[in-house]
């Protein structure tokens, strides 16, 4: 320890040299955290819905088409409505929803790993069905 205004001995001096360089470590570490966790989240690809339009009035049944960029985790998409009924979709890029009450709907396409764990790639739609 060392009393104010003494010369810190070589011992005290390299102490604060492995604290200095220990506190750089610790600040490089936490970048690269921040930025794999930002490669993590644009490594699971992209969903986009490409049918039917926002706030589009649809008849009957209504068909929702997608494209979906797999990348990193994503494998395979959860069609949701009115984020609640959920339907795997493993193969193609579209679904048709039967039996839809008269009304609006929000339809939700997400990717989603092979261990069915959500990813941050989703897009939703608005929908009136008359």
């Amino acid at each position: 320890m060392n009393i104010p205004g003494e010369i810190p001995s070589e011992r005290s001096r390299a102490r604060l040299k492995a604290a200095a360089w220990l506190g750089r470590v610790k600040v490089l570490v936490g970048i690269i955290f921040v930025v794999a966790g930002g490669w993590a989240w644009a490594a699971d690809g992209a969903v986009t819905i490409l049918a039917p339009k926002p706030n589009e009035i649809v008849k009957g049944d209504v068909t929702v088409t997608w494209s979906q960029e797999k990348a990193g985790r994503a494998d395979h998409v959860h069609v949701f409505i009115d984020r609640g009924g959920m339907k795997p979709v493993k193969t193609g890029t579209s679904i048709v929803l039967k039996g839809l009450t008269k009304g609006t709907h929000e339809i939700t396409v997400q990717a989603y790993s092979s261990e069915h764990e959500p990813l941050d790639a989703k897009a939703s739609v608005t929908v009136k069905v008359e």
